[in-house]
């Protein structure tokens, strides 16, 4: 083997190794996502469970405003039958994520009418309740942020070249950003 035989060999052999390399990146930075998503839903769930608790505690005290409350419980029931009754992984994301986000929203209101409330201001059992429900969505919220922070991050490189080459051969896909917990107003702080 010549001296061109070695030159070949090695830029081979860096070839090979760049590639293992980039490969590996591109399936770390996948868990990494996946991990950060897990987290969210982690969150999420604690709230489902969460929720009945705070029904069962504000229904006596809400009165007129006790429509926020069923469409809370409404929602509620509409994601836990979407986990169940989704045929795939897409659709089940999709349609409860879109449920997430409207809880989120509800729960937002239900915020301001505890706001209003003096009753349920001088409820500490509720108020730690919601103050529990609010601390869980902020850790959504930044789960989710971590989330699309990494997912820009991979897109970004799967795209660049010339790591393009190894992430289209390998079929690594783009991820798609979400978003989860946005209105308008602040939440309440501890309650």
């Amino acid at each position: 083997m010549g001296a061109a035989g070695i030159a070949v060999a090695v830029c081979l052999g860096i070839f090979i190794l760049w590639s293992i390399y980039v490969y590996n990146a591109f399936r770390d930075r996948q868990y990494q996502i996946d991990f950060w998503w897990d987290e969210v839903d982690a969150h999420l769930q604690l709230r489902r469970e969460l929720i009945p608790s705070l029904l069962d505690r504000a229904r006596p005290l809400m009165g007129p405003q006790a429509s926020t409350l069923e469409k809370i419980a409404g929602i509620r029931e509409e994601i836990v039958l979407g986990f169940k009754a989704a045929s795939t992984q897409d659709a089940e994301e999709e349609g409860v994520e879109r449920l997430e986000n409207r809880l989120s929203a509800e729960m937002h209101s239900l915020q301001s009418a505890f706001r209003e409330n003096r009753e349920i201001q001088m409820n500490p059992s509720l108020l730690t309740v919601m103050g529990e429900l609010v601390s869980i969505e902020g850790k959504a919220v930044n789960a989710c942020k971590e989330y699309n922070k990494l997912t820009a991050d991979y897109n970004g490189q799967i795209r660049k070249f010339p790591a393009n080459l190894i992430a289209g051969s390998l079929h690594f896909s783009p991820r798609e950003k979400r978003i989860f917990g946005e209105w308008d107003e602040p939440a309440m702080n501890g309650a």
